[in-house]
């Protein structure tokens, strides 16, 4: 009898040790959102949270470099999850080239920062460390936005 007691104990130990520091590990990633971009927009207006696209392939390494490095560092991710509301764009899909093209993203990976209006603040193109992007982000998180117009090609049209 007391070994199925220890035993059963034991197991509802490692269950719970388990349970948080999987809750754990889950609080040093940056939560991306799930959903349609268009959810998320209307998600982030309505929470009056700036917006943050990270723009990535999965051909990329800077972009793999960026996922694994960067957006795993805790402290960023603690600040990220709370600051802003964060949605990767997969550039190879077709919601994806268009969200892209509306922002004039040219390399990967580029975040694109939005104020909660959906109006453009900034751009970082490439790989950043932690501790920096998230320097950048504290210095353009209040930032107010205003209305991205796409660069004019400098080509002709034949």
């Amino acid at each position: 009898m007391k070994i199925k007691i220890m035993l059963l104990l034991g197991i509802t130990f490692l269950a719970f040790a388990s349970y948080t520091s999987v809750n754990e590990s889950s609080q040093n990633q940056v939560k991306f959102y799930k959903g349609s971009y268009d959810d998320f927009l209307r998600e982030a207006k309505k929470l009056k949270k700036p917006i943050m696209l990270d723009f990535w392939a999965s051909w990329c390494g800077p972009c793999k470099k960026l996922e694994s490095e960067t957006f795993t560092n805790p402290n960023l991710a603690t600040y990220l999850n709370s600051n802003f509301m964060v949605y990767k764009v997969d550039i190879d899909t077709f919601d994806g080239m268009a969200i892209a093209d509306r922002f004039a993203v040219d390399a990967y990976p580029t975040l694109v920062l939005l104020d909660s209006k959906n109006k453009f603040v900034n751009r970082y193109k490439g790989f950043f460390p932690a501790d920096y992007l998230k320097n950048e982000l504290e210095r353009n998180q209040n930032q107010k936005g205003k209305r991205f117009v796409t660069p004019k090609s400098t080509t002709a049209m034949l």
